[in-house]
């Protein structure tokens, strides 16, 4: 059983509520809709059918919304994909146009007066280049030098630009509102700059009553990275954004950005994504490359909680393969990771205070004694995040009565997120936790459970554990 979370965005090629349930079966633990694609109309249908597969399951899902951010994006093609060839000539306009290979507009209505001569801009996540050789009032002309396909609503990089737009605009403030009246679990938000921006939302999220709403901001370039340890402190956890993050930072650092920020997410306690081509060949192709198998077995490897899948479950022809294949590498990975090593740096370098201790105790003895699982009783889901923190080899059951904590479970390393009755005493949570360990688990008699929690429920110390042997 998988332990590091499978993240699968969802689009025209995982539009089905049968293709939505193969993929949950395969290992999907939160589906992401990306508002910068999906309409309010499409992304009520995808809500609908998550839930539905949800409760047909019995398997707990969490939904994650990515905003638009203050980047500068194409406005909607003529038709699902247009190719420039290189040297063609086109016109980019301030103001809203019919897009095609020789006209294309933005969301930025000031876009000519912030290129110069000679800017390089920059789609496609850097396969797509275009050169900006005439500027005018209101538009400006480029010249193809990589040819390649483009998409509606993709991002446009100006290469080497420092231009820092407003964070919010109204589109974004209106995807808030609708993630916030839908009861969205997780909220992605694009080209974060620094905990300013974290901050304007959270705001908002106050304003209107909303507090358990996850934030997950995504770090996409040069300014983020400067300022993640500010951004760790005010988000519920990060995602390395290959795509973007790729082009605003040399490539050949990739592997360095991305192995800094899955370090400082698991100092900070918090949960640490990465996105972008895990699968890429198998958008066409039944297997993965032998690149992408090692891509993301080191992701794992590096304490990812969770890896996201994008192309390749929207527009990619095997998705549910593209799960499969990515929860086997998972596996395999897991089997390898050194978690007796890990829980000792991991102990040393971390707050050594009541919780910590005791969740170092349970994920200790839970390696010690081959632990079958471990049953986490929490409220707010302290309890569970402690003890994922020390990656234990065991799954641990987040159990808790608070339906939006069990949904914000989804994310989190080895936690499968139950919801259960509210327990009053230490013998209801002992005896309630082994009656849900018996629904959820595939178990034998005799197995070893660890279980742990903390009373009262509304506090946030954990401070018991309890070993106890499975009986008929």
């Amino acid at each position: 059983m998988k332990k590091t979370k499978i993240v699968a965005s969802l689009g025209p090629a995982s539009n089905d509520e049968d293709v939505i349930m193969e993929m949950a079966k395969e290992g999907v633990d939160v589906f992401r809709i990306n508002l910068s694609h999906a309409s309010f109309e499409e992304t009520d249908n995808f809500i609908k059918k998550i839930r539905s597969v949800e409760k047909k399951l019995n398997k707990v899902l969490g939904i994650m919304l990515d905003l638009d951010g203050p980047g500068i994006r194409l406005d909607k093609l003529n038709e699902d994909k247009v190719f420039l060839d290189k040297d063609r000539e086109l016109r980019i306009y301030d103001y809203h146009v019919v897009c095609n290979n020789t006209q294309l507009s933005t969301n930025f209505s000031d876009f000519s007066g912030a290129v110069r001569l000679d800017d390089i801009l920059i789609l496609s996540n850097g396969d797509v280049k275009l050169k900006v050789i005439d500027i005018n009032p209101d538009n400006f002309i480029c010249k193809v030098i990589e040819e390649g396909y483009i998409y509606s609503n993709q991002s446009i990089h100006i290469e080497n630009s420092k231009i820092k737009l407003p964070f919010i605009s109204s589109k974004d403030k209106e995807n808030i509102m609708y993630a916030i009246n839908n009861n969205i679990d997780f909220l992605a938000l694009s080209f974060v700059r620094d905990e300013q921006d974290i901050m304007e939302v959270t705001d908002i999220l106050i304003e209107n009553g909303n507090e358990h709403m996850s934030i997950i901001s995504k770090i996409e370039n040069e300014f983020a990275f400067d300022n993640l340890e500010e951004i760790l402190k005010l988000s519920d956890g990060v995602m390395v954004g290959r795509g973007d993050l790729g082009i605003n930072v040399p490539l050949p650092k990739l592997p360095f950005y991305q192995k800094r920020i899955m370090e400082q997410a698991n100092n900070y306690q918090k949960i640490g994504l990465v996105a972008t081509d895990f699968l890429k060949t198998m958008m066409k192709e039944k297997n993965p490359s032998r690149a992408e198998v090692a891509d993301i077995y080191n992701a794992v490897l590096d304490k990812a909680d969770g890896l996201v899948l994008c192309d390749e479950t929207t527009i990619g022809e095997n998705p549910i393969d593209s799960i499969k294949v990515m929860s086997e590498i998972i596996n395999e990975a897991e089997e390898d990771f050194p978690y007796h090593e890990n829980l000792e740096e991991t102990f040393k370098q971390g707050k050594q205070d009541v919780t910590s201790t005791i969740s170092y105790s349970v994920v200790d003895s839970g390696l010690l004694l081959n632990a079958s699982c471990i049953l986490a009783n929490t409220m707010s889901g302290y309890t569970a995040r402690k003890i994922s923190y020390f990656r234990p080899k065991s799954p641990i059951l987040g159990l808790s009565p608070n339906l939006n904590t069990v949904r914000s479970l989804t994310l989190n390393y080895g936690v499968i997120p139950v919801k259960v009755n509210k327990f009053k005493t230490t013998d209801e949570i002992v005896d309630g936790c082994i009656q849900k360990y018996k629904e959820v688990m595939d178990y034998q008699v005799g197995d070893t459970v660890i279980i742990t929690g903390g009373l009262p429920l509304n506090n946030k110390n954990t401070d018991f554990m309890k070993i106890e042997k499975i009986a008929e």
